[in-house]
């Protein structure tokens, strides 16, 4: 009797634990299509993604570091009147669905480039969000 109620107990959790692997793949940031353009060493570059949000909930994007610059931030391009201009984000809102990263909107700005950004070459970022964590990224050179 004893063994059949050990047994029963243990399946029912081998049940849950499983349920809840399947749910956890599926409430992601989901972090996709990493490029960069070339650049010149002290120069700037600009890191372009796209995130998929199907966390069921908003996360914020609070930072970005690299080693591959002196400085890295996140930017916004906009235009004032007829002028392009690119400004600071402190952080920036990742709701639920899809956020381009792309040319003329939305990068991450690498300022004081320590080598040179040739096509082919490859480097690492860090996101850090304020629920998902961290995040790391393979950021790959190449022409637009």
């Amino acid at each position: 009797m004893m063994k059949s109620s050990l047994l029963f107990i243990l399946t029912i959790l081998v049940l849950i634990l499983a349920a809840c692997g399947a749910s956890a793949g599926n409430d992601s940031l989901e972090i996709s299509d990493v490029w960069a353009r070339p650049g010149l060493a002290d120069g700037n570059g600009a890191v372009y993604f796209l995130i998929d949000n199907s966390t069921g909930e908003e996360d914020t994007l609070i930072s970005a570091s690299s080693d591959i610059a002196q400085a890295v931030e996140i930017h916004i391009s906009m235009m004032d009147g007829e002028v392009m201009q690119m400004k600071p984000q402190h952080e920036v809102s990742i709701p639920v669905g899809k956020t381009e990263f792309k040319p003329g909107g939305l990068h991450v700005m690498l300022i004081g480039l320590h080598d040179d950004l040739n096509t082919g070459d490859n480097f690492q970022i860090t996101l850090k969000f304020q629920t998902a964590g961290e995040e790391i990224l393979e950021v790959t050179v190449k022409k637009p």
